[in-house]
């Protein structure tokens, strides 16, 4: 591993959670790259932020050319797959679980989570710890939710095992950080090029087009931008705390731990 140039690396998939992160940090300026960011920790530490996209092959280019750091962050919104957890919820991993193109469990990259637990429960919040299940594609019905309930994942996302693999590669800690958008029984209004991959914001042409031929999907589309709001929310005020007060303390308690095998 490399001499870390940074003590945080936050890797956000999509331009809400981007912002998220930034808000929590001081003196943000653009980086050398589209969509990456430079900002300061609360406590002095620099904090590199790049937005990956969506999916596995954007995270994996976007770590992999990211300058190294003393811990890698994967963050974001993520799919609950038990029902309990609602719009808001937040999850730490204990474990990220990398699915195939199957649904099945292919590997899994264990992740810092135990400080991040209670350093969150004694300032308020409430941030369940559990595995996160990282997919090839979206999960858009219940059902597909339901069946990859029985993994022990707690939420399903996109990005974090293409980031957790790229960390545990070049030897830095890893950890990951999720809030629940849609809940076990919601499907999402994807489809018809609504979104732009590398962003994650919606085309708004393409869903004037989209809508206009489709008008029941309105429903769904406005039920999801209100628990985007709920979600948004919620991360901004634990990375706002996170970034702004705890940094590094939050996930790691000691040096001996930073310098430990990735994901201890």
């Amino acid at each position: 591993m490399s001499v870390p140039e940074y003590d945080i690396a936050a890797f956000p998939a999509l331009g809400w959670e981007s912002r998220a992160v930034l808000d929590g940090l001081a003196n943000v300026e653009p980086g050398d790259r589209p969509r990456t960011w430079r900002g300061w920790l609360g406590d002095g530490g620099a904090c590199f932020v790049a937005q990956t996209g969506i999916g596995p092959e954007q995270a994996t280019a976007a770590v992999t050319a990211a300058p190294a750091a003393r811990l890698v962050l994967s963050v974001g919104c993520a799919g609950a797959l038990v029902p309990g957890l609602v719009a808001g919820d937040l999850v730490a991993a204990t474990e990220v679980l990398r699915l195939d193109a199957g649904g099945r469990v292919a590997e899994r990259f264990a992740a810092v989570t135990r400080p991040l637990a209670a350093w969150a429960t004694g300032r308020g919040f409430v941030v369940q710890a559990g595995a996160v299940a990282s997919s090839t594609t979206v999960l858009a019905h219940p059902d597909e939710k339901r069946t990859l309930a029985a993994s022990g994942a707690l939420v399903v996302e996109m990005e974090s095992a293409a980031v957790a693999a790229v960390a545990r590669r070049r030897g830095m800690p890893f950890a990951a950080v999720r809030v629940v958008l849609d809940g076990a029984a919601d499907a999402l209004p994807v489809g018809g090029g609504l979104v732009d991959p590398r962003t994650g914001d919606v085309r708004p042409f393409r869903a004037a087009a989209v809508l206009a031929t489709q008008p029941w999907r309105w429903g769904a589309i406005a039920r999801v931008a209100r628990q985007q709001r709920q979600a948004d929310r919620r991360l901004r005020a634990l990375l706002a705390m996170l970034l702004g007060g705890g940094g590094l303390d939050a996930f790691v308690t000691d040096a001996e731990s930073l310098g430990a095998a990735p994901g201890v």
